[in-house]
């Protein structure tokens, strides 16, 4: 992994997911992270400010109209889709986001949270206007109407967020412990989350005009018991994949994202160690606490197996999870499925024999869950 920043990235203000942050939220992470921003990405800590602050009339304007209309939707169970970044969740997401029974986050959504119910068409014919037709960091295709993480709405909206770790990249592994894991005994974070996540949720069905709603976000694999506790009805999918695979994409990922998001420089070695206790933590989480889901309201699959039987393995998560509509939506599933076909992946460079050893040796419990072979690093 070799994160390296170039002069366009200090000056790639429209890139940044935090344009639509909330003035005082934006303040607050600051402080929280002691603002330290390093001197050459000024510029971009200056802009997200300043746009915040223009938002921000914008903002109470929403929330005046519509506040107390989204507190009263009754939002239907979610069906959220779970796995570590990099394990197929986005080609999951969207296919399953062509379901007409389903909702979701799009990108208009999740980067202007604070103003999508009266300004959302606006904000997205710029965002068309400025946004790359595909993903950075896996080619991807984006736009301001295509499926995006909650996550990033929640980032906006909240100083409890994993996103936030991608723009302090310093301190990835405290904020993944108190955004993810919740290790924080006072519990303050636990609950701006769950408030802030509930909110969120009931904002976009309200938009969706109470429709069931498809949430995607990887860092929700380590919240399972927190969901719960605001959706008890909520049904899950887990897709995994082969953890090497998983280590060599979420490195072309962090050398693609950071250099965008981040307001201080990102150390290689310090990411590479996050990777590694990241993945390891949040998946002991995971495994433990899934046994909390009712019966019925979680299915897993292999990313493996998804790509090579995706109808089939789409119909059983159906069938498992009681979704109805199956065949209804499946035209639409097929198509989306269809146009994937021609997708080209990143291509990775073969994992040196030290890294290797610790993905043995760190993920091993993992391999074990899910039947994946442990290999010998060939240098070793």
């Amino acid at each position: 992994m070799q994160i390296k920043y170039k002069t366009s990235d200090y000056f790639s203000l429209f890139k940044h997911i935090a344009i639509g942050v909330n003035f005082f939220t934006w303040l607050k992470i600051l402080s929280k992270f002691r603002y330290k921003v390093a001197f050459p990405f000024l510029p971009k800590a200056v802009f997200i400010t300043m746009t915040s602050l223009v938002n921000l009339p914008f903002q109470l304007l929403e929330k005046v109209l519509f506040q107390r209309k989204v507190k009263a939707i009754n939002v239907p169970p979610p069906l959220f889709i779970l796995g570590h970044p990099r394990s197929g969740t986005t080609y999951l997401y969207h296919v399953l986001s062509q379901d007409p029974q389903l909702a979701f986050c799009t990108t208009n959504d999740a980067l202007v949270p604070n103003i999508m119910l009266t300004f959302g068409k606006v904000t997205a014919f710029i965002l068309g206007a400025f946004m790359p037709k595909s993903r950075p960091q896996d080619n991807v295709k984006s736009g301001p109407y295509l499926p995006e993480e909650e996550e990033f709405g929640v980032a906006n909206m909240s100083t409890v967020s994993f996103m936030h770790g991608f723009y302090f990249p310093n301190a990835l592994l405290s904020n993944f412990r108190e955004s993810v894991l919740f290790e924080h005994s006072d519990q303050r974070a636990k609950k701006e989350w769950q408030e802030q996540f509930a909110y969120f949720i009931r904002k976009l069905t309200y938009k969706n005009k109470g429709k069931t709603l498809l949430v995607k976000s990887p860092a929700n694999t380590g919240r399972i018991k927190e969901i719960l506790e605001v959706f008890p009805d909520a049904r899950f999918i887990h897709i995994h994949r082969n953890p090497y695979e998983v280590y060599q994409s979420n490195g072309k990922l962090y050398e693609n994202v950071l250099p965008l998001l981040s307001l201080q420089k990102a150390d290689n070695a310090a990411v590479e160690e996050y990777l590694l206790t990241s993945y390891r933590e949040m998946h002991q989480k995971f495994l433990a606490e899934k046994a909390l889901i009712p019966t019925g309201q979680f299915y897993e699959m292999s990313y493996a197996d998804f790509v090579t039987h995706p109808v089939e393995r789409l119909e059983k998560a159906y069938q498992h999870l009681n979704l109805e509509g199956f065949e209804m939506a499946l035209p639409h599933l097929k198509t989306e499925i269809r146009s994937s076909e021609g997708y080209q992946k990143n291509q990775h460079s073969t994992l040196n024999p030290e890294v290797m050893e610790k993905i043995n040796t760190q993920w091993d419990f993992f391999f074990e869950a899910y039947g994946y072979s442990i290999e010998e690093p060939t240098n070793a």
